[in-house]
């Protein structure tokens, strides 16, 4: 831990990038609940996006809890920056830019929620058990859909790829720099380092990814799941967990 942060600093900065995650994927779930291509969806959209507002709005007060002075950063009307995947920033372009957040954004928030169940910040801990069971039908969801996507022949296929593509890397950064030191699983508020959850979230999404034959630089070995490319950690920003635009574009 850097000279002066403290273990309310780390943990204040992990349930707002939680918070808002969560608050933005609920938001962008529920430009859906009339638009989906399939009835259930629509109706499972609704679903999804009421279950991560909910999170969302359980996280929030844990801010005032570790810094009370925060003032109008508490809360997600008055927040001035949310720290959230830049593929939530805009509403989803199409329905293969749903399935892709809902299969790699939301599964990845979840393994952080799976690593705080045992939480040393108990107010985490609750919260994150009570995730967890509301979580399951989104992956299920998602893993339908995948499927689905990924049997379309032509544009349909292609667009899902482009779309999952546009997620990898950043979604796979978002858990944190390569490396053992890591002041959250130094102090117990997560069960594992960064790359420990790396490891946990390609085990639960490269089969699935592989079995169908999609684009994804990962390949199986005796020991788990690895990344058959580099991540490009030199332009990855830890403030804002994403990828930086190169030097005189954005």
């Amino acid at each position: 831990m850097g000279h002066g942060v403290t273990n309310a600093d780390v943990r204040f900065d992990l349930i707002a990038r939680l918070a808002d995650n969560k608050y933005l994927l609920g938001k962008r779930y529920a430009e859906w609940c009339s638009s989906a291509p399939a009835l259930e969806s629509s109706v499972a959209a609704a679903a999804m996006a009421q279950d991560e507002l909910g999170h969302a709005r359980a996280l929030y007060p844990l801010l005032k809890t570790l810094k009370p002075e925060s003032g109008p950063e508490i809360e997600p009307e008055t927040r001035t920056e949310f720290i959230v995947f830049s593929g939530l920033e805009a509403p989803f372009a199409g329905w293969p830019e749903f399935i892709a957040a809902n299969l790699l954004l939301d599964t990845a928030i979840t393994e952080v929620f799976r690593a705080g169940c045992d939480s040393s910040f108990a107010p985490l801990a609750g919260r994150s058990r009570k995730a967890l069971l509301e979580e399951r039908t989104h992956r299920q969801h998602a893993d339908g859909w995948t499927r689905r996507l990924a049997r379309l022949d032509g544009r349909v296929r292609l667009a899902f790829e482009s779309a999952l593509n546009a997620l990898w890397e950043e979604t796979l950064m978002w858990f944190g720099p390569e490396g053992d030191n890591d002041p959250l699983a130094a102090d117990g508020t997560l069960d594992s380092t960064p790359d420990g959850l790396r490891a946990r979230f390609l085990e639960q999404i490269a089969p699935l990814l592989v079995a169908e034959r999609l684009n994804a630089p990962v390949r199986e070995t005796k020991t788990g799941w690895r990344l058959t490319q580099a991540l490009p950690w030199a332009q990855w920003n830890p403030e804002t967990r994403r990828i930086a635009a190169p030097a005189g574009l954005g």
